[in-house]
């Protein structure tokens, strides 16, 4: 069985080397790719250095992004591919889940969900935003990639869906995605304007009032957040803010098109 990894790269000096340790000592792998947006912090010949066969595309969003590294990965006769950010890789007992599913190859299987837990100043979060599967290992074959907000658009976050049967492997993959707290913000505001001006269900007063606040209290309460000390708070904090951010944008964008509506020739 071959197993192609792929990794999608934009200035990942921070997050890869470590990524790219795991991949080396797990050695699982036959052919290793890395789709590049233009790094300009040595991202490149780091990859290039550590094997990996790494492939120009200019960005036009994630999900356009992985949808050709999945598509390339099947065109190379991937028979399994494992799909990463630049910011993730396997713990060791999920890379051993991952050894056994390729010895064993069940053909019923197309697919695997794996566990990924978020990290925030390189500690892991045991409570918050957890559970989060992610379909990442997949047969190319059976496989497309789409947007969560339609089938492609800049900035969204994407997902992979299967024709068949999937799994859910043990272990962890582990998210360092984010420096700090006003790095988690200033990325995800970037997520909040793309989304303002495609997701029209969001922006009236009631959600920009009780979102946050909602969003608060399902991560440190109910997703027991609290357990994971101040940082849980932080980041149970930060998830209402960027609820926060996503309704207060599409608000402003209601408001400015009801407005251009209302001075168009013809209307009352």
């Amino acid at each position: 069985m071959s197993l192609h990894i792929g990794i999608c790269t934009l200035n990942a000096m921070r997050t890869l080397p470590i990524v790219m340790d795991s991949i080396a000592q797990a050695n699982l792998h036959n052919r290793l790719w890395v789709v590049d947006s233009g790094s300009t912090d040595g991202t490149i010949n780091f990859a290039k250095e550590c094997g990996a066969t790494v492939l120009h595309r200019d960005w036009d969003g994630m999900v356009g992004q992985r949808r050709f590294l999945l598509e390339h990965c099947h065109d190379q006769g991937a028979d399994w591919a494992l799909m990463l950010d630049a910011d993730e890789w396997p713990d060791s007992a999920l890379w051993r889940a991952v050894a056994k599913l390729m010895e064993e190859d069940p053909r019923d299987i197309v697919g695997a969900e794996l566990h990924r837990q978020l990290m925030l100043h390189g500690m892991p979060l045991n409570f918050v935003c957890q559970p989060e599967r992610r379909l990442r290992l997949v047969r190319p074959e059976h496989s497309s990639v789409l947007g969560s907000c339609g089938d492609q658009a800049e900035g969204i976050h994407d997902r992979i869906q299967v024709e068949g049967e999937t799994i859910r492997l043990p272990g962890k993959l582990m998210h360092d995605a984010f420096v700090d707290v006003a790095d988690a913000l200033s990325r995800n505001l970037g997520y909040a304007q793309v989304e303002a001006g495609s997701n029209h269900s969001r922006g009236g007063l009631g959600r920009l009032l009780v979102s946050p606040l909602a969003a608060f209290c399902k991560q440190f309460v109910l997703k027991q957040g609290f357990r994971d000390g101040r940082r849980g708070f932080l980041m149970s904090q930060t998830m209402a803010m960027v609820a926060w951010q996503k309704h207060l944008l599409a608000a402003e964008r209601r408001l400015l098109d009801q407005e251009a509506n209302r001075s168009l020739p013809g209307a009352h």
